[in-house]
């Protein structure tokens, strides 16, 4: 079809599309196989042009080569925008591209059509979903995600941080982890490295910068030694945290241990007081039904190794309770007692290993924080994995992590 140059139709296509003086649509061309609109948009000459890196006003050099941009569908119509983009020649800065005013630098999409994109994407199972929707591929839907976590991470304000949390978050097959950091009281992933080593971990911290990391309080871990030591240096100022959460996962593993040890020796006897009891003792009292309740008030009139397992690790929750350390460095002096005098050598194993960590569990006295944020987006980020059917690299599992939970400023509007 002949491209419409009518004076009336190019004015209400400039609205559209916001451009200003200038600025001006040279033509539109519509065409029905395939359904398209192709916008030509045209800087005048004898108009003085303003350098993209200092401002000043320069002369027109020459312009470019046409370049062509996707933008919104008009009409069901796929719709691009094409130029032959202006260069100036500064005094200082020598012959330069001028910034176009509907899309990015380097970027083949219009700021509209990226706003779009970014919401679908959010809200999409997948980018390659996405990007049937938008008709673009998968790896354009990819780049404009990777454009926006870069520009929100270049926009974010960490300033006020100080309460953060780290963590391991599983990558691929066998023992291949990511670093995790997060704000515990923004909700939000601040950084993603790969690898779990005391490296990885300084990596992740110093995302922040040295001045943020002066003012981090508390950071909440595990007793994963690389992370000890990666937040001592980095954050020096900060308080170790154990994460409470980790250590109920430490106590569960202890009564596990005793009840697979008493089930074995029972069994022996042609006894099967423990068969099919493993998650009766993993579960919280709260959420026994009426029969597992039922049950365990039997098992506890026998006397097994695994009620008094259970015991210790129910009455250790009494820790968390106290909001000075000296009483709960003193509970924890009566519960480590008893726990080394049970004859019960998973129990014993555990106590030693929380004497070992003792600082970093009293502190919670005073901090109060756990990795439930951090926890809080393992469910998320495994939806993410498996929409996406695994990464080709883990720079694209980060940049989807933070895309999707790093409570970015995306868009470029």
């Amino acid at each position: 079809m002949k491209p419409e140059t009518n004076p009336e139709v190019l004015k209400v296509f400039k609205a559209l599309l916001g451009l200003e003086e200038p600025w001006r649509i040279k033509s539109v061309s519509i065409e029905e196989q395939p359904k398209r609109v192709d916008i030509e948009i045209e800087w005048p000459s004898g108009h003085t042009l303003v350098c993209p890196e200092c401002g000043k006003a320069c002369a027109t050099y020459d312009h470019a080569g046409t370049r062509w941009w996707r933008h919104l569908d008009t009409m069901g119509h796929l719709t691009r925008l094409c130029c032959r983009t202006p260069r100036c020649e500064c005094p200082e800065h020598g012959v330069r591209t001028v910034r176009i005013p509907w899309a990015g630098e380097g970027s083949r999409f219009t700021e509209q059509f990226e706003c779009r994109a970014i919401d679908l994407e959010l809200a999409a199972s997948s980018q390659k979903q996405a990007g049937q929707f938008l008709r673009i591929s998968w790896w354009q839907a990819h780049c404009i995600q990777v454009a926006a976590v870069k520009r929100g991470l270049a926009r974010r304000e960490i300033e006020t941080i100080k309460r953060v949390g780290i963590d391991e978050k599983s990558f691929g097959k066998g023992q291949h982890y990511g670093t995790l950091v997060s704000d515990l009281d923004g909700h939000c992933v601040l950084e993603v490295v790969e690898h779990r080593d005391e490296q990885s971990a300084a990596r992740a911290f110093e995302s922040l910068g040295k001045e943020q990391l002066k003012k981090i309080e508390a950071v909440a871990m595990d007793m994963w030694a690389p992370y000890m030591k990666a937040a001592a240096l980095k954050a020096p100022n900060a308080a170790i945290v154990h994460d409470r959460y980790h250590v109920s996962a430490h106590l569960n593993e202890a009564v596990d241990s005793v009840r697979k040890e008493e089930h074995a020796q029972l069994s022996e006897q042609a006894n099967e007081w423990l068969k099919g009891k493993k998650y009766l003792f993993l579960k919280s009292p709260e959420s026994w039904r009426r029969e597992e309740r039922d049950s365990f008030r039997e098992l506890r009139k026998k006397d097994l190794k695994v009620t008094k397992a259970w015991g210790m690790r129910e009455n250790f929750r009494h820790f968390w309770e106290f909001e000075e350390r000296q009483g709960a460095q003193a509970f924890f002096e009566q519960w480590e007692k008893q726990a080394q005098g049970s004859g019960l050598g998973p129990m014993k194993k555990k106590a030693a290993m929380m004497r070992e960590h003792l600082p970093g569990l009293l502190n919670y006295a005073r901090h109060r924080i756990t990795n439930a944020v951090s926890e809080g987006f393992n469910a998320k980020i495994q939806v993410i994995k498996s929409a996406a059917r695994g990464f080709r690299c883990f720079g694209n599992y980060r940049t989807a992590i933070l895309f999707h939970c790093g409570k970015l400023s995306l868009h470029p509007l």
